[in-house]
């Protein structure tokens, strides 16, 4: 076995994290919301939950903890669980998209980092994607290289997908939120209902089946 074989699925494992970084969805658009509102220490503190939510569940497939693709009721009940979870945000987005600054007081928020876990684990597509995608890829890793060959394309997945995602909060925390107070509060107020409206149509087709 060459080490090129080795390192094969390997470097696959990382164009894939950076593909899926760049392919917009309900993480992408979490991090960005969270970047613009609070910069880039709050969009490093949710990119860190969702990441090392990624990690874990990958290294378990990594392991050899069997996954199947999400199916009947657990997929309806994980979409209307994620789609209430996004248009949760949406509101919360849209009360904040009212006015320049966050409020001093009011009820409590989650913290960016579980914001960001949350945006993983109630993820409809990122089940699908870890049980189609990644667990075949890792199988592939670990016929090749052993347990150390798997571990390691499994974080080169997350090295990638970090990657992708850190340009993300640097766009937000570094960028949108420099265009001025007007512009940016019409930003998140685009975010907010572009959140509700993936929020809404997985609550839909959870509730439609």
């Amino acid at each position: 076995m060459t080490t090129l074989a080795v390192l094969s699925p390997v470097l696959a494992a990382f164009g894939l994290g950076i593909g899926l970084a760049s392919a917009p969805g309900p993480v992408q658009v979490v991090l960005v919301t969270e970047s613009i509102r609070g910069g880039i220490g709050r969009g490093v503190r949710a990119l860190a939950g969702a990441h090392l939510t990624f990690v874990v569940l990958l290294l378990g497939l990594g392991l050899g903890v069997s996954l199947a693709p999400p199916s009947g009721l657990l997929l309806r009940a994980l979409e209307v669980a994620g789609g209430v979870f996004l248009v949760g945000l949406a509101l919360d987005g849209l009360r904040s998209g009212h006015r320049a600054r966050p409020p001093t007081e009011g009820p409590p928020r989650l913290p960016a980092a579980v914001r960001g876990a949350l945006a993983i684990l109630l993820n409809p597509g990122g089940w699908v994607f870890l049980a189609a995608v990644a667990s075949p890829l890792l199988a592939t890793a670990s016929r090749l290289g052993g347990a150390a060959g798997s571990e390691a394309a499994a974080l080169a997945l997350v090295l990638g997908a970090a990657l992708g995602d850190a340009a993300v909060v640097v766009l937000g925390g570094g960028g949108l939120r420099r265009v001025g107070e007007r512009r940016r509060l019409w930003v998140l107020r685009a975010l907010a209902v572009l959140l509700a409206a993936l929020g809404g149509a997985l609550v839909v087709r959870g509730v439609a089946g």
